[in-house]
């Protein structure tokens, strides 16, 4: 019988305080899901207790909220979105009812909220080298990024991640003290993992993620699925490395399986744009040479900012037509919420028009996969709760931010937002 969580903490509750952890060794911080904002690791405390990389003061803080019936304002993600739409299948009700967290559930409402617990998904960022400097990324995410803002200062915006003054220093990946620790605490988190997630920067650069194929290849778990994010247009030497060392895992059949997650937020130029690096045939013929060289589901995850509408739905034709030639892909979209000039909820109405033939396209398709549409959903009724979520001073600031961010981004990356985005023209 699954457990019911009672109705005093139904609508606050959410497992991913308790069973997921995201750890962003590089920048020493870390936050459960990827929703929240990060927050940092008290030092001596992960030396005293290395399991205090998952179970920080701050997470038992939320924890504690939680089981007391209050929503924890660094949750605001997905209570937004439940009271934009009381239906909405949100990542909180998502995370809380994902298989391996209804195992569990008896476990956490038992226990005492500052009782320490090992997560079923860990998600690791051992380093921020990457090739890619994606728009909305970060110094802290991409060393690419983390060069420019070095090398030309500031961008001339609010936005505090892409300011010089705030960077962080980098603890170097054969140098860090919360990656010795992490080390230490793995063997005993080890067991209760279902997903064990290596994100970057971009993974297949760091050595640690090498040395982590190597530890699973010897280590038994077999509930445990492996996930990679990759952007899959690394160098063909890491590209190979990864291969190889896949290749030996897989066939010491130590672990359930393997996913590679990849990112992809719109289709062709436009694509581009946005995720400075990308070169989009070349992403196309490594997902279809990683299907079919392992035989493994492939993953597209889509961060939907105001850039991504125009040719989505090529984006979505594309994923359908590899579907169908027998490529295991799916996609599965987020709202680009922050960086706040990149919220899609301060385009102009006349863009409605691309929401409205995208929607009825996704919704109507048989080829679209459920989880895909659920996605895809949340993403229309934030664009259609528009006017009742955000003020007119709100969106015109966040305008003009993006306005801003552009013209520097251009001058920087020389590319050109006018001839990519000739939607857009009148608006900007």
């Amino acid at each position: 019988m699954i457990p019911i969580i009672p109705d005093k903490i139904k609508d606050s509750f959410c497992s991913a305080k308790w069973l997921m952890a995201t750890m962003h060794f590089g920048m020493g911080e870390n936050h459960s899901c990827y929703h929240p904002p990060i927050h940092r690791w008290n030092l001596e405390d992960v030396k005293r207790d290395p399991s205090m990389l998952h179970n920080t003061q701050h997470k038992i803080e939320q924890r504690r909220q939680m089981m007391n019936g209050e929503k924890p304002k660094e949750c605001y993600y997905c209570f937004d979105m439940e009271a934009i739409n009381s239906d909405v299948i949100s990542d909180r009700k998502r995370f809380t009812n994902e298989e391996y967290a209804i195992e569990r559930r008896q476990e956490i409402l038992d226990a005492p909220f500052h009782k320490h617990i090992n997560p079923s998904y860990l998600e690791l960022s051992f380093s921020n080298v990457c090739n890619f400097g994606c728009s909305y990324c970060s110094p802290g995410q991409s060393s690419k990024w983390e060069q420019e803002v070095r090398k030309y200062g500031s961008y001339p915006i609010e936005d505090h991640t892409v300011h010089k003054d705030k960077m962080h220093d980098m603890i170097p990946e054969d140098n860090n003290p919360y990656i010795d620790a992490f080390w230490k605490w793995l063997p005993d988190a080890y067991t209760d993992l279902k997903y064990l997630r290596i994100t970057g920067g971009e993974p297949l650069a760091t050595r640690n993620f090498m040395k982590l194929l190597d530890f699973v290849s010897v280590n038994h778990n077999p509930n445990l699925t492996l996930v990679v994010n990759t952007n899959l247009c690394v160098p063909d030497k890491n590209l190979n490395a990864f291969f190889e060392k896949a290749t030996t895992l897989l066939n010491a059949k130590t672990i359930k399986g393997l996913e590679v997650y990849t990112s992809m937020d719109t289709w062709g130029p436009q694509a581009e744009y946005i995720r400075d690096g990308l070169d989009i045939d070349r992403w196309e013929q490594t997902v279809r040479k990683v299907s079919t060289t392992f035989h493994v589901p492939i993953r597209v995850m889509v961060t939907f900012g105001l850039m991504s509408i125009f040719n989505f739905q090529q984006f979505v034709e594309k994923t359908i037509q590899m579907r169908r030639e027998g490529i295991d892909i799916m996609f599965n979209c987020a709202r680009l919420t922050d960086p706040k000039q990149f919220d899609l909820r301060i385009l102009p109405d006349s863009v409605d028009k691309y929401f409205t033939t995208t929607n009825t396209f996704i919704t109507n398709n048989g080829y679209v996969a459920n989880v895909e549409k659920e996605t895809w959903a949340m993403v229309y009724d934030f664009w259609k709760a528009r006017h009742n979520t955000m003020t007119p001073e709100d969106r015109s600031w966040r305008k003009d931010q993006f306005a801003k961010f552009i013209c520097e981004y251009n001058k920087r990356r020389d590319k050109n937002f006018k001839e990519t985005f000739p939607e857009l023209v009148a608006w900007i």
